[in-house]
Parts: C-alpha cells; structure tokens; sequence
C-alpha cells in the first residue's frame, strides 16, 4: 500500500507539472485570464459530478467537508490569479518554484498540529525550503523593478500563502472524526464548484472570446481533474500507512524540478544562478521534507 501511495503521488507531481505549463501558457496572453479560470473551472466542475459522483452521504458530515473544501478552494482560485500575474512579469519557472514551495504549510500543520514524526531530515528540508525564497526572490528583483518595483514579488509571495492555506485545508477532511467514505467522496466535487465564481470576473471585462482559451481551459479542467483525483487517491494509502505527510513532498518536488526543466529547455529561460540555485534548494527540500 505503501509503494502504491509512492507511485500515485509521483503520478500527481507529473499531471501538476502538466497543469503549470497549461497555467504558463494561458499567462502569456494579454487578455482572457479570467475567462480561462472560468472555463478551467467549468469543465473541472462538469467532469468531476460526472467522473467522481460522490455517493450518498450524512448531511452533516458532508456540510463539515463542504466548510473545510470551500474556503481551500477560494484559496486555490486566488492563489492560481496571483500566479499568473507573476508570470506575466518575472519568469514562469520562478513563480511556479514560489508557488509551490507552499507545501511547507501543510507539512508544517503535519508536524506541529497532527503530531506527525519529526525527524532531522524533515527539519532540515524545511530549513532548505525556506532559504530558497531569497534567491528566487532575489533572482527577479532587477527585472521586476525595471516593470514596477513589486510587480512580480507581491503576487508570487501572494499566491505561496494562498496555496498553502489551501493545501493544509485539504489535509483536514481525512481527519474528521467518524468521516467515512462516503462523506470523503464529496471533497472533490466540491471543491470544484468554487471556481465558477469567476464568471462575474468574465462578464465585468467582457472577456467573451478569446483566440486558444476555450482549449488551455478545456486541457486545465481535464488535468485539474485527474490530479485531484490521484492525489487524494495516495493521500488515502498514505494515511493508511500514518504517512500522510510526505504526499505533498513529493507531488510538489517533482512537478517543481519538471516545470523547470521545461522553462529551461522549451521555454529557453535563463533564471541566472540565483534562480537556479533557488529551485535546487526548493527541490532538495522537497525531496528532505519527505523522509
């Protein structure tokens, strides 16, 4: 079960590391964000109630979920917002780097909140995870003064807190006393209702149609919904295993080295060496926060 939870979770690492380059590419146009976070959550929403059915379930078990899976998707829609405003002013690798080093949050309420084991390593990835923010900040300091002074540090430290508020809400449901099943078949459909928010956004900046956003949102929907599905998928082995911790570990390290290969290889970005020493350091830490 174990190993099944291992492989799952590395599975998830590669569809988020997919969704990065979805997020990236959909950042690089000037108009039509809005509408692309509309329609991402449009078709996650459709596949979700239409793929993953939650099954019948306790009323107020399920309103308990919906209390914890709400608020951690609104997290995620506005940290998703503020990560494409990084991209569009610093380098997309970076601001994915940032945005997913939040995985500290959740290993953080790991140990601390739900007395997971602490180990030197762990401590120590943490320590590393920690460090790389100063590179990678440092790394967009002089390209983002050039544009606006904040322009890229705000929303990128923006998005790190938001996504980690909503991975450490995500860690909750498992641990309701008494929840089944049933009531935990309810996290991903909704969750998935949040983002349809965004439609008010759409109409307030006529964002109607847009050349190529109907088809990144379309692929987005169909990698959001896979992804959560393989995560909480080795999320439950793992908490069979009393290791639930490392699940955000290692998705996060790996999604973070793949995107970076890409914007160093496809995207043909040159991040310098505190850039590159950032995301070793985020990476490394990752991989520590792990074991």
């Amino acid at each position: 079960m174990f190993l099944q939870g291992i492989v799952m979770t590395l599975v998830t690492g590669l569809v988020w590391c997919c969704i990065g380059i979805v997020y990236s590419r959909a950042a690089q146009k000037e108009r039509g964000f809005y509408l692309f976070l509309f329609l991402s959550a449009f078709f996650f929403a459709v596949m979700s109630w239409c793929c993953a059915a939650p099954s019948p379930a306790e009323v107020g078990m399920v309103a308990e979920i919906a209390a914890i899976m709400i608020p951690a998707a609104a997290a995620s829609q506005l940290g998703f917002l503020a990560l494409g405003r990084a991209m569009r002013h610093g380098s997309h690798g970076v601001s994915w780097s940032i945005a997913q080093s939040a995985m500290l949050c959740p290993f953080a309420a790991g140990m601390f909140l739900f007395g997971e084991e602490v180990s030197p390593l762990r401590v120590a990835g943490m320590i590393l995870l920690l460090a790389s923010l100063v590179p990678l900040g440092r790394s967009q300091c002089g390209e983002s003064a050039a544009r606006g002074g904040r322009a890229f540090l705000i929303p990128a430290f923006l998005a790190f807190g938001l996504i980690g508020l909503q991975q450490t809400l995500t860690l909750l449901p498992n641990r309701i006393p008494g929840v089944d099943s049933a009531a935990l078949s309810w996290r991903i459909p909704l969750y998935s209702l949040c983002g349809l928010g965004w439609i008010v956004a759409v109409i307030r900046f006529r964002e109607f149609r847009i050349p190529g956003i109907a088809l990144l949102a379309l692929l987005n929907g169909a990698l959001a919904t896979v992804g959560q599905w393989t995560f909480y998928r080795a999320l439950d082995l793992l908490v069979e295993c009393d290791a639930a911790g490392i699940a955000y570990p290692l998705a996060v390290g790996s999604s973070v080295a793949l995107f970076f290969l890409y914007t160093e290889w496809i995207r043909k970005e040159r991040t310098g060496p505190a850039g590159m020493s950032g995301v070793l350091l985020a990476v490394l830490g990752m991989l520590l926060l792990a074991f």
